[in-house]
């Protein structure tokens, strides 16, 4: 399993990047690093490329994982999460996803191009820019890389 994400503080966007087979200890180990990192905001909006992903987990080990990030960790506030996902999985995302509607602050919706999640999360921002991001980060050597200190790993 492969995770790599950007924070671009200057659109308010998290962008990540989910490939390989991952199990919900795995997400979470993840989003422990997002969450520590000194840049990540709670109000930014997120897009999730998981087009090369596969969950590897049940819908209600997700839902008792959003459940203790809004109870506990306080991390899902009013915000958008976009996922994007190949043709092939849009259904079956939807559905998924579509589960938490009305749940939490977080408004999740489901996309197969980047195109449609940045027109729903927001029409400033370039697809282009966020595309070659995505590409960036899928291409990346490390499965997560840091460019300066991070407050959860120290280095």
């Amino acid at each position: 399993m492969k995770y790599s994400h950007k924070i671009l503080k200057d659109k308010n966007l998290i962008i990540e990047v989910l490939s390989g087979d991952f199990t919900i200890d795995i997400l979470r180990m993840n989003r422990d690093v997002l969450y520590s990192d000194r840049h990540f905001n709670q109000q930014y909006d997120l897009l999730h490329d998981m087009r090369d992903a596969t969950m590897n987990f049940t819908l209600e080990e997700h839902t008792a994982y959003l459940h203790y990030l809004g109870r506990d960790a306080k991390v899902l506030t009013t915000r958008k999460a976009a996922i994007l996902t190949s043709e092939a999985t849009l259904p079956k995302f939807t559905e998924w996803f579509d589960s938490f509607s009305g749940k939490y602050a977080v408004e999740f919706s489901v996309f197969s191009s980047v195109g449609k999640c940045l027109e729903w999360l927001d029409r400033s921002i370039h697809e282009v820019e966020i595309t070659s991001e995505l590409d960036k980060l899928r291409n990346s050597t490390c499965s997560q890389c840091f460019n300066e200190p991070n407050a959860f790993t120290g280095f």
